[in-house]
């Protein structure tokens, strides 16, 4: 475990009052290091110069560390899928441990782990050889990320738990018709069966013209927020839905590309998300107070050198 110097903490200005911690990775020396963000003051966690961190998710019990990493590659810094390990470590960074190595099970990439509520088992897709094509699928692993079971017949993307482990959610296409346009990515929903490890009923929640990504269910499950934005993804929204009344609702609509590996605060109050003007600045962390629609930037850098990505409250 490395701790940030004076310069690291100057370089950014954190602006929130939250009892939230916040993970989350930047690139300040040229490659992704995990850093969290307590009462204003920053902190390294993990840092190696041969690998990107990136995609951080904290075990329910807040004792362990989900992370992907992949080699150092300043071209692509995070969301290298088909180079990445994916990696457990304590919750101060220590004890770092490749549970899945690039490779493993003959996939040809993996990413956008999640925990359910108990932290026994793990949610991802993979990228899997189906003998006659190559698709990304929903998988489930143990804690460890051993007992690989694929959960469904269909293409999928972004996958995550209901904090009921009833259901999980992810994005694929309308009758898994599969296609190039990806503004017909869906968010869909499907009903969750632990002991079987199966997902069936399988239906679409949207029917629209966006490109969807990255749902996350409210600590309540009583809505989810997903980002919606245009093929080449640089125009992206937030829009939350709303699981009683089946309906969405933009609410954030500006001219840069919000989402990510978006959470809720534990309270429900606020989404936490990166977000990058495209030409202007790199990807920052912001935080939407779900009540008032209010924007506030949590993480910055004064002179545009470098981004911060993926943030991950507990």
């Amino acid at each position: 475990m490395i701790s940030c110097n004076d310069d690291s903490i100057k370089e950014m200005e954190p602006n929130i009052n939250s009892d939230d911690k916040i993970l989350y990775s930047k690139n300040p020396n040229g490659y992704n290091e995990l850093y969290k963000l307590e009462d204003g003051v920053e902190s390294v966690l993990i840092s190696d110069s041969n690998f990107d961190y990136w995609w951080s998710k904290v075990s329910p019990d807040k004792s362990k560390i989900l992370v992907y990493r992949s080699p150092t590659n300043p071209d692509k810094n995070h969301d290298d899928y088909e180079q990445a390990d994916l990696v457990i470590a304590d919750i101060d960074g220590s004890n770092i441990e490749v549970i899945i190595p690039k490779g493993t099970y003959d996939w040809r990439a993996q990413g956008v782990a999640r925990w359910n509520n108990d932290g026994s088992h793990i949610l991802m897709c993979a990228e899997v050889d189906l003998g006659n094509t190559i698709q990304w699928r929903l998988i489930r692993t143990d804690a460890d990320g051993s007992d690989p079971i694929i959960l469904s017949d269909r293409w999928a993307l972004d996958c995550n738990f209901s904090n009921d482990n009833k259901q999980v959610v992810f994005m694929g296409f309308k009758d898994n018709q599969l296609t190039f346009d990806l503004t017909n990515l869906e968010l869909q929903r499907g009903d969750y069966d632990a002991i079987a490890g199966t997902v069936s009923n399988i239906e679409n929640l949207t029917n629209n013209n966006t490109r969807d990504h990255d749902p996350d269910y409210a600590p309540d499950d009583s809505k989810l927020v997903f980002s919606a934005g245009n093929a080449l993804y640089s125009d992206v929204d937030l829009v939350i839905y709303d699981v009683a009344t089946n309906t969405e609702r933009i609410v954030l609509d500006d001219d840069s590309a919000n989402g990510g590996s978006m959470c809720w605060s534990p309270d429900g109050d606020k989404i936490y998300f990166h977000s990058l003007q495209l030409f202007s600045s790199p990807f920052r962390i912001k935080a939407l107070d779900v009540e008032s629609g209010e924007v506030t930037t949590i993480l910055e850098t004064s002179d545009n050198s470098f981004g911060f990505f993926h943030p991950e409250a507990y």
